[in-house]
């Protein structure tokens, strides 16, 4: 929740590795667990940016209607992805946003001057589609991907992009946890049972009280904290997760050229 909060992800990054290797969940289970709780990260963090004055209503109108038909595509993607499969997508998309990042951090920019955002439908169009399939695919929030877009199409300061992520999460985290919570009957785990909703709920059931409190402080942090020290958080939450999710791939690789060799 905290995590969410403060760089305007639906806490998916943490929720679902975590559920994954410490409860050895099947990681279509940990996505549908965690998309249901998206939205109780999601609306308390939004209504803090609200309350700073943070959120871009004039860019959240055009993005909400992409995302939802985004994250709807997504989902129907997603339970079609086979668990190992999955897992090397999560983790490769991981890393690719921990790149930019550090090579932002390394090389800092100057944040927008007030009064250069670009808003349109078509940028717009960009990042609620965008985040939406990615969200629906990866069973995250879509924050990973609406932020360092809005940043750069809509030319929006960290903390104007996070609130805009955690705004259009309040739609399509929903919207997502529906679709996923009706198909997930049809996804089978590495046994060949299929999953059950009850399971997922249950799993959401327990995380959402202290991801709603969690997300209400990390939303009030991101006013505080620098941009630098934000972004330095935003990369250990990823690095975490792409390193759980990659390591056995690779050294399955690693295993597979040392044989041949």
């Amino acid at each position: 929740g905290i995590v969410g909060g403060l760089i305007g992800i639906g806490g998916g990054v943490i929720t679902i590795p975590a559920l994954t290797f410490l409860f050895g969940r099947d990681i279509h289970l940990a996505q549908a667990a965690s998309m249901n709780v998206v939205a109780f990260v999601a609306i308390p963090a939004s209504i803090r940016h609200w309350k700073q004055g943070e959120l871009e209503i004039g860019l959240l109108r055009y993005v909400v209607p992409f995302g939802v038909v985004g994250i709807i595509l997504g989902v129907l993607a997603n339970n079609m992805t086979s668990p190992e499969l999955m897992g090397i997508f999560f983790g490769a998309f991981l890393l690719y946003v921990i790149l930019m990042n550090i090579l932002r951090l390394c090389t800092p920019r100057l944040e927008p001057e007030s009064g250069s955002t670009v808003i349109s439908l078509s940028r717009g169009g960009m990042i609620g589609s965008a985040a939406g399939f990615g969200g629906g695919l990866l069973g995250v929030g879509g924050g990973l991907i609406t932020v360092p877009l809005s940043q750069k199409l809509c030319r929006l300061t960290l903390p104007h992009a996070i609130a805009v992520s955690s705004g259009l999460m309040c739609f399509t985290s929903v919207i997502g946890a529906i679709a996923k919570d009706v198909t997930i009957t049809s996804i089978h785990d590495s046994s060949g049972k299929s999953l059950q909703l009850l399971d997922a709920l249950q799993i959401a059931l327990w995380l959402f009280p202290m991801a709603m409190l969690g997300a209400w402080m990390g939303a009030r942090l991101t006013h505080l904290l620098p941009v630098k020290w934000i972004r330095i958080v935003f990369i250990s939450a990823l690095f975490i997760a792409a390193w759980k999710y990659l390591s056995k791939p690779i050294q399955d690789l690693f295993t597979m050229v040392t044989q041949l060799v």
